[in-house]
């Protein structure tokens, strides 16, 4: 059954952000979410959202997944200034996020991370074969390996925080990494909870130094990193992307990814994932088993939050690389009907990107209008942020 979603009268009175002229070739009419079943857990999730400004005490978790649209940051980023936007929704963090400048890869710039010493990166969907150990994974999706006596990074963050947890692992016992947060130097604590490490800060920090300590035949891993206030309220925005993920990664790649994800306790998931999931020749693209791929991911989040509420993204039209050539990805608008289908059997909605976009053939459109990349599968910072505030008026129209 489809039911209104409703919330109260305040958020009515709250015009939408970005009621401005959009590019020719951003197809407004499409910019609304679909909801092709019952749309009851969005209407729950309007009514935590709306209970985020009224309620001091409240709060609300959204979780944007994906591959590359996401851990380049922009486009997360800008949903996540949007709701923190005219204060209309207290910000309570950010969940977990990774450093990744150690892994020398493209990142979120809105926190910011140095650091001394080698590093070495590795993404679950690629690992890199060059580290002497396999990391175990967790819900970012991506790791930084290091045996330098010399290695340490630095983490500057908007958000103070009192406690800090580095999700990873160390070669031995021995290996306890110091944190240096203004005059106070800590040992770490093994974590009970997760795979790694804690620090406990006398007070809030918004700046920490993080030290490995390690001596000949040594080394670190760092996994992920979960900076947090006891009893945060308000409405924490988390984001977790890796280049080149698929529907499969975090199960199949991430052994930490469910103990992760028991501590996220989202209440609406955006799910990006699915263009890597179909880089391949039209016929080679098995619609069922994209979707059943998919439930299992969604089943897990599921099983630790069941009463989140699901809103997928439909791929963006794009193109693929072909024995160094570029020939246009024709699956398009296949994943957007499994996704449809996905939708409607989880109870969850549909923001249609690939319609968005206007279709087979649109993203050179975009790439002329500057909003993407000359590969015509990513999009450039204007295009990400013209997805944010799209996306973001999308939603806040859902819940009125």
């Amino acid at each position: 059954m489809k039911r209104a979603l409703l919330i109260p009268a305040l958020l009515l009175q709250v015009t939408l952000l970005h009621a401005q002229e959009l590019p020719s070739c951003a197809r407004a009419d499409y910019s609304h979410l679909i909801i092709p079943g019952d749309s009851l857990l969005l209407h729950n999730f309007a009514r935590r959202l709306d209970a985020v400004r009224e309620c001091p005490d409240s709060s609300a978790t959204i979780w944007h997944i994906g591959g590359s649209h996401v851990q380049a940051g922009w486009f997360p980023s800008r949903l996540r200034h949007n709701f923190d936007s005219l204060g209309r929704y207290p910000s309570a963090g950010r969940g977990y996020i990774f450093p990744y400048p150690i892994a020398h890869t493209n990142f979120d710039r809105s926190y910011r991370v140095g650091y001394d010493g080698e590093w070495e990166g590795s993404r679950s969907c690629n690992p890199n074969k060059n580290l002497p150990v396999s990391p175990s994974y967790g819900i970012m999706g991506i790791a930084a390996y290091t045996a330098d006596s010399l290695a340490a990074f630095r983490l500057y963050t908007p958000e103070p925080f009192s406690s800090l947890r580095i999700m990873g692992e160390a070669s031995d016992t021995l290996v306890v990494p110091l944190v240096l947060a203004g005059c106070d130097t800590l040992r770490c604590r093994p974590d009970t909870l997760l795979h790694g490490f804690v620090a406990d800060f006398p007070c809030p920090v918004d700046s920490v130094q993080v030290v490995p300590c390690l001596r000949n035949g040594q080394h670190f891993i760092v996994t992920g990193l979960l900076p947090s206030l006891p009893d945060q309220t308000g409405l924490t925005f988390l984001s977790t992307g890796v280049n080149g993920a698929r529907t499969t990664t975090w199960l199949d790649r991430c052994p930490e990814f469910t103990r992760e994800m028991a501590l996220v306790h989202p209440d609406l998931v955006i799910l990006g994932l699915g263009i890597n999931d179909s880089t391949m020749p039209a016929a080679d693209f098995r619609p069922e088993k994209f979707k059943s791929n998919y439930r299992r991911l969604l089943d897990a989040i599921r099983e630790t939050a069941p009463g989140c509420a699901f809103v997928f993204i439909s791929n963006n039209d794009s193109w693929r690389y072909v024995r160094r050539r570029m020939v246009h990805n024709d699956n398009g608008e296949a994943v957007r009907q499994a996704m449809l289908e996905l939708a409607s059997e989880y109870d969850g909605a549909l923001w249609d990107l690939f319609g968005i976009m206007g279709g087979n053939g649109s993203a050179s459109e975009w790439r002329e209008a500057g909003l993407m990349k000359k590969d015509r599968i990513h999009f450039t910072r204007e295009g990400y942020e013209l997805l944010g505030d799209m996306l973001y008026d999308a939603i806040i129209e859902a819940c009125q």
